[in-house]
């Protein structure tokens, strides 16, 4: 009987090796950390690199026509001047099916919890687009500022902006809602580059644009 109780101590664990056990865990846990939260910014950066494809191929229609966007071409020679008036963005990102490769998947941001991918750009709709885009923009009047295109989130005066045409002026209060990404979201600019622009900060970019009046299509 002696002997199993010796056995039974010698076997047990000590309050420092629980300690150590402990400490161990705890080492692992902070490792695996960094881990576990890297793929929130997933999204972002999938999102971030739709825009630049959606930036290239508005440059790439624009290029084949005199410089000019599908907004500013009769839909008699490929562009969507006629359909401005419908609201509907979904109309305007079917010109660039050519630029993108005819690839819908990047007209739909991963943080986006309501739109889907369409099956094709011959049935894509305003269900499809995760992006508004700005009928004002101009690729050759101060292109590092002037926005292209930019997730559809954004509200104005604290209330969510709807679908449709949005006439942006410099007394409206623009922010973003936090429906796809936390703290802000993503632009895409006319020279190519893309940034995140915090919610603070969304306003500012705004009183940066070529024009004093902007007209956005959200899908």
């Amino acid at each position: 009987m002696k002997k199993l109780r010796a056995k039974a101590r010698v076997e047990a664990f000590t309050l420092i090796e629980l300690l150590v056990v402990i400490a161990i865990i705890a080492v692992l846990v902070a490792m695996l950390l960094p881990a576990y939260t890297g793929p929130s910014r997933a999204p972002r950066s999938v999102c971030m690199n739709n825009l630049k494809q959606i930036n290239i191929g508005f440059f790439i229609w624009a290029d084949e026509h005199d410089k000019r966007s599908p907004w500013q071409n009769s839909t008699a020679n490929g562009g969507t001047m006629e359909l401005i008036a419908g609201g509907h963005a979904s109309s305007h990102f079917q010109t660039i099916s050519n630029g993108v490769g005819n690839q819908t998947r990047m007209l739909v941001c991963p943080a986006d919890k309501v739109k889907h991918q369409a099956p094709s750009f011959e049935k894509l709709s305003d269900e499809n687009v995760s992006y508004f885009v700005n009928l004002d923009m101009n690729f050759t009047n101060n292109p590092s500022t002037c926005i292209v295109a930019g997730d559809r989130n954004l509200q104005v005066n604290n209330k969510p902006v709807k679908p449709g045409l949005l006439v942006q002026t410099l007394d409206l209060d623009m922010n973003w809602t936090g429906e796809l990404h936390p703290k802000g979201g993503c632009l895409g600019f006319a020279d190519g580059h893309v940034d995140f622009w915090t919610t603070n900060n969304l306003k500012k970019v705004f009183l940066l644009q070529p024009l004093a009046t902007n007209h956005l299509v959200i899908p």
